[in-house]
């Protein structure tokens, strides 16, 4: 049994996953063990993976390279950064950093010694071979805790060919008892060398049900519809319910819509488009791509109307308008700094485009 965080409670979890009553766990925390500073697994969907994770580590089985593939929005990081917070930790118990021991309370404060975290700077969009270069000297370093050395990258895909090339060297030629933890959204924009080199984890996103049920344990009020608008991420519509941004995601679906539709001017809705974030825009315009293809594949329904507009279209154009997407914003990470107006263009004239060909009809 371990004990977990659900939402705003804590639980005892079986290792069959039945869920114990929280009074009782309360009760049996509160006698038997310390409270930790971290929680794990950080969300209750990772469960599996987790177990699987601490028994490797147990078994001295873990490889020194891991990429943990899934959906942007359901806590990929955070199991990245639990991750490591248990290699670090001194005194692991019960599936469980300690969150006492020395490792654990340098972690908190961000400052362990043998803990990279590499991820793209402020208002950038890749993580710079300067930055990678670095873990050359942070790997052949003696742990300075006398344990391992951790490093966490993320998102993987947000390397260039140079800072791939340079992570490439350190991951073919470790030294000591080195872990690199990746975090990738689009694995497929990853270099093949360093897929090959990292063991994949693939992490499933939660279910509907569980999403709400996460989100309305942590008293987010209009669950169903923020997890609709964020394409079934259940931490981004936290995020959008925290920073009380819905109707900025909003506007940019009506947007997108009102032109698929013809509507509204293409260069009208491109400008609107434009005064956000365009990695935000392509970001959400991928999740709703997504949501479409589920709801065209299994006949389902979705409360957003632009999902519902873009399930009508073709399985094969919705594949279509996927890869034009995803390929725009691995140039993005990339480092391409494109007219943000002609860019939002190109995309809506692909929706249209999509739209005008399955209003005509097919010549015999």
């Amino acid at each position: 049994m371990i004990i977990a965080r659900i939402g705003a409670g804590w639980y005892a979890v079986s290792f069959d996953g039945g869920l114990f009553c929280p009074a009782f766990t309360l009760f049996y925390y509160a006698l038997l063990m310390p409270v930790p500073a971290f929680i794990q697994p950080p969300y209750p969907w990772f469960l599996t993976q987790w177990q699987q994770f601490v028994e490797q580590v147990r078994a001295d089985r873990l490889p020194h390279a891991l990429l943990l593939k899934g959906q942007m929005g359901i806590g990929a990081t955070a199991l990245a950064e639990a991750m490591a917070q248990f290699l670090l930790c001194r005194s692991p118990a019960d599936m469980q950093s300690c969150g006492q021991c020395r490792g654990c309370e340098l972690l908190s404060s961000s400052t362990h010694p043998d803990f990279l975290h590499i991820k793209p700077e402020e208002k950038s969009s890749i993580v710079k071979v300067a930055q990678v270069r670095t873990l050359g000297q942070f790997v052949a370093n003696t742990a300075q805790q006398g344990g391992r050395k951790v490093i966490v990258l993320e998102p993987a895909e947000a390397m260039n060919h140079e800072s791939a090339n340079a992570l490439l060297k350190n991951l073919e030629e470790p030294a000591g008892d080195t872990v690199f933890i990746l975090v990738g959204y689009q694995v497929a924009r990853v270099l093949p060398t360093i897929r090959s080199r990292t063991a994949q984890i693939s992490l499933i996103s939660p279910s509907e049900s569980e999403s709400l049920a996460w989100l309305e344990r942590n008293q987010v009020s209009n669950a169903a519809e923020l997890l609709n608008a964020s394409g079934g991420t259940p931490l981004t519509a936290m995020q959008w319910f925290e920073g009380n941004t819905l109707e900025q995601y909003q506007e940019i679906a009506e947007r997108i819509e009102q032109a698929s539709m013809g509507q509204r001017s293409i260069v009208d809705a491109a400008k609107s488009l434009a005064s956000h974030d365009l990695v935000n825009v392509m970001t959400l315009l991928q999740q709703w791509l997504q949501s479409a293809i589920r709801v065209n594949s299994a006949e389902q329904s979705d409360s957003l109307p632009l999902v519902q507009q873009l399930a009508t279209l073709p399985a094969q154009a919705l594949y279509q308008l996927l890869d034009s997407t995803q390929q725009r914003l691995a140039q993005l990470y990339a480092g391409s700094n494109p007219n943000k107006v002609l860019a939002c263009e190109e995309l809506l004239l692909l929706l249209q485009a999509a739209r005008t060909a399955q209003a005509v009809p097919a010549r015999r």
